[in-house]
């Protein structure tokens, strides 16, 4: 899916997610409509029923090898860093280990303390 220019993604059901590229006048989010490229509220495409705009991440530009960093959890608990992704805003998010091999960027949720970030010297 291409980045969203405004920050904000819109949900459809069924599930389709699109960038929302503006407001009209009344504040309806505005979607590009991939059969005619214009602009269209949302509310009018016939074939997705819309559900809400959810914030959307920032788009990765470059990721950085994770060169032996790891993190620790509260529990004591450790996960490998594969990489550090580089967010077109300019934060790096850790890359972790979670799926053996198989890499997802960290994002705190629900309230979760963020892990500690050990250099390789450290762990």
């Amino acid at each position: 899916m291409p980045a969203s220019p405004t920050g904000w993604t819109a949900i459809f059901k069924p599930y389709r997610e699109e960038p929302i590229v503006g407001w009209d006048e009344l504040g309806y989010p505005l979607i590009v409509d991939p059969s005619t490229g214009k602009r269209v509220d949302v509310h009018d495409l016939t074939d997705h029923e819309f559900c809400n705009a959810e914030r959307s991440d920032p788009a990765f530009v470059g990721v950085i090898p994770g060169a032996g960093y790891t993190v620790r959890w509260d529990d004591g608990s450790t996960e490998r860093v594969l990489a550090f992704a580089l967010e077109s805003g300019g934060r790096l998010r850790p890359v972790l280990d979670s799926f053996h091999g198989y890499g997802e960027p960290f994002y705190p949720e629900d309230g979760r303390t963020a892990p500690r970030l050990l250099r390789p010297a450290d762990s």
